[in-house]
C-alpha cells in the first residue's frame, strides 16, 4: 500500500473506528484524503481573500447538481464592514465570524421559480412543503461544493447555522425578499496553523449505523451510540488541551439541545411566503 492510501485508511479508521479496504490502485486518493481530513477552522491567517477568488469559488460551487434545473440558490458575499458587524452581533459567542477574511450566507431561493408562473399569469400549482425543501437542499449542496472548492484552493471554512437563531433580523440585514430563506453562513480564510497540529479529527458514528445496503430497517442505534460514546471520550481525552474527564457525545448533544432552539423558525419561513403544508 502506498503512503497516500495508507494515510487515507488511517484517517478513515480514526473517523469511524474501523479499517476500510482500499484498492491498491485507487484513483483520486489525494482528493479523497482531503475530503476525509475535513476540519472546521475558527482561526484565520491575516492574509486577505481576494474578492475575485471568492467569486471564482462561488461559480464552482454553483455548478453543483440542482433539482430539476431550477437553480434555487443564492450566495451573499458580505463585504461591507457595517454589514459584517451587524451579522457578528447576531452571534456574539462566535468571534471567528467577525475575524474571518470572508463571510458568505447561502440562501434557498424559491422566488425565481414562482416568478416564472407569475409572469405567465399561471397558478403556482406546487406551492407546498416540497417547494421549500427543494431549494434548501440545493443550497446545502452548493455550500458543500463551496467548502470542497475552497479546500482545493488552500482555504479553510467554518459553517455557521447559528445565524438562523435570529432569522428575522438576518433577513432584514441582508434584505431577503419573499420566498428566500437563509440556510447557513460560511466563514472562509487561510488557516493560521497546520490542521494536523491543533485540530484533531472529529470521529463519526460507525458506518454500521449510518451506511445501509438495500434497506435501512430498525438499526440497533443504541449499541452503535454506546460504542461511539466510548470512542468520542477517548478522542476528546487524547486531543491537545483535552479535558481530564470529557463527557460522552450523547451527554454533550443532549445538554446542548435540552434548551429549545429556533422555535420561531417555522413561523419565519411561512412569513417569507412559503406554504409548508
Amino acid at each position: 500500500m502506498n503512503n497516500l492510501n495508507r494515510r487515507l485508511q488511517t484517517t478513515l479508521q480514526q473517523r469511524f473506528g474501523e479499517t476500510l479496504d482500499l484498492p491498491p490502485d485507487l484513483p483520486g486518493a489525494g482528493d479523497l484524503l482531503r475530503i476525509a481530513e475535513h476540519r472546521s477552522h475558527r482561526r484565520w491567517a491575516t492574509t486577505p481573500l481576494p474578492p475575485e477568488l471568492t467569486r471564482l469559488l462561488a461559480a464552482c460551487a454553483l455548478s453543483a447538481p440542482t433539482k430539476s434545473y431550477l437553480q434555487q440558490v443564492d450566495i451573499i458575499d458580505v463585504r461591507d464592514a457595517g454589514q459584517r458587524a451587524a451579522l457578528a452581533a447576531l452571534t456574539p459567542t462566535m468571534p471567528w465570524l467577525a475575524d474571518a477574511p470572508a463571510l458568505l450566507v447561502f440562501c434557498g431561493n424559491g422566488r425565481r421559480f414562482k416568478r416564472l408562473f407569475d409572469r405567465k399569469g399561471l397558478p403556482f400549482t406546487n406551492d407546498h412543503l416540497d417547494s421549500f425543501f427543494n431549494c434548501v437542499v440545493d443550497a446545502s449542496m452548493v455550500m458543500m461544493n463551496f467548502i470542497n472548492a475552497a479546500s482545493a484552493a488552500g482555504l479553510v471554512c467554518c459553517s455557521i447555522s447559528m445565524l438562523r437563531n435570529e432569522a428575522e433580523r438576518l433577513a432584514r440585514i441582508l434584505q431577503l425578499p419573499q420566498r428566500v430563506v437563509p440556510v447557513a453562513g460560511l466563514c472562509i480564510g487561510y488557516p493560521s496553523f497546520e490542521a494536523s497540529a491543533l485540530a484533531p479529527l472529529q470521529p463519526r458514528l460507525p458506518l454500521r449505523a449510518t451506511f445501509h445496503v438495500d434497506r435501512m430497517g430498525a438499526a440497533d442505534d443504541d449499541t452503535a451510540i454506546d460504542d461511539f460514546d466510548a470512542r468520542h471520550v477517548e478522542a476528546r481525552a487524547a486531543s491537545p488541551g483535552g479535558a481530564p474527564n470529557p463527557r460522552t457525545w450523547s451527554a454533550e448533544r443532549t445538554h446542548q439541545y435540552a434548551t429549545p432552539q429556533r422555535e420561531d423558525w417555522g413561523r419565519f419561513v411561512r412569513s417569507q411566503g412559503f406554504n409548508l403544508k
